[in-house]
């Protein structure tokens, strides 16, 4: 049985608007705080996340980025679980006086034990890209 996807992370990030776009967008420092990836920050690009497979994981996700608008938004395709449609990954960032605030959302739907696993690791990779644009 699928479950709603409905997860939304905020991070407050002390950096600069391009420090932090370039977190999202640079595959040298997207390896640092997500997945070492082929990342082209370009519409239609197409990446594979690999790793170990476990129980909710196939080991392998397949993204598409399908909109990419710099430095404010990006949108993917994310297409991490067997039989189960390719849910969205949406990035926006808006600049403020003294941080940028990423808002994470990730819909669509997925089985319940994949579910918990994207819960836990938006909620480790959005931190990890908060510490290393922050150390930047």
């Amino acid at each position: 049985m699928l479950k709603p996807i409905n997860l939304t992370f905020e991070r407050d990030i002390r950096a600069s608007l391009t420090t932090v776009w370039a977190c999202l967008t640079d595959p040298k420092l997207i390896s640092q705080w997500f997945f070492a990836v082929d990342f082209k920050p370009v519409a239609g690009h197409r990446f594979h996340i690999t790793g170990q497979a476990m129980a909710g994981w196939r080991g392998w996700t397949e993204v598409e980025v399908l909109e990419i608008t710099p430095p404010h938004r990006m949108v993917w395709s994310f297409d991490c679980a067997e039989q189960a449609p390719a849910g969205r990954v949406v990035f926006s960032l808006n600049e403020h006086a003294s941080f940028v605030r990423l808002v994470l959302t990730h819909d669509g739907l997925v089985p319940e034990q994949t579910l918990r696993l994207l819960e836990a690791g938006w909620r480790e990779y959005t931190g990890n890209l908060l510490t290393l644009a922050e150390a930047l």
